[in-house]
């Protein structure tokens, strides 16, 4: 069934649509195209719609913002996979030495006891623990360079909070601002971690 896509650019055709299962829970995010077939297929329904529409010689459809999936009530959740961007996203985007927030482009990870002095410090190899969630915090590129190969007393700074492995993580992460401009925010209270495009701080 091929559908007409009216009043929208062709940027329309890529748009994004939540979906959430049986029980609202967001679970994926997934193109305008695929939640058409999912409801026309009778596979989904609408939760929140546009006031647009696309049609087909046949029928008739409202651009759909929120689907929910039929029969699914299961959700995604598995053990947090550790890397550098779920260091930064457990950290809540903010630097772990000065705490202020800053935008994705201006962080990076930094080990608290570096490389440099990890073997003398606790006597293992750099293969026992360097890289883990309990040496790595979220910082600003400002402080990283500042506290360079020293550790953090020899500073005279303090970490917000000590290190952690997370038990769980939101499987979906997504800006408030389009959160908001997609009416996806009163369904964005579980699994979905929202995050500020916060602007560059600067010293």
């Amino acid at each position: 069934m091929g559908f007409i896509f009216f009043s929208a650019g062709a940027w329309m055709i890529n748009s994004e649509v939540l979906v959430l299962n049986s029980g609202f829970i967001p679970i994926r995010i997934t193109s305008l195209k695929e939640a058409i077939c999912l409801l026309t297929s009778e596979k989904a329904v609408p939760v929140v719609e546009e006031d647009r529409y696309v049609r087909s010689p046949s029928i008739s459809i409202r651009i759909p913002s929120v689907i929910s999936i039929i029969g699914y009530s299961s959700f995604p959740r598995k053990r947090v996979a550790f890397s550098k961007l779920n260091v930064i996203y457990r950290d809540d985007m903010k630097c772990q030495f000065c705490g202020r927030r800053f935008s994705m482009r201006d962080l990076t990870v930094d080990h608290v006891i570096p490389r440099s002095r990890w073997e003398l410090i606790t006597g293992k190899t750099l293969r026992e623990g360097f890289s883990t969630w309990k040496n790595l915090v979220c910082a600003c590129r400002w402080c990283n360079g500042r506290k360079g190969n020293r550790l953090l007393h020899e500073i005279g700074w303090q970490l917000l909070r000590e290190p952690f492995e997370p038990e769980y993580m939101p499987h979906l992460v997504i800006s408030v601002d389009k959160a908001r401009n997609r009416g996806w925010l009163p369904f964005c209270t579980f699994n979905v971690k929202l995050i500020d495009m916060v602007r560059t701080e600067s010293y």
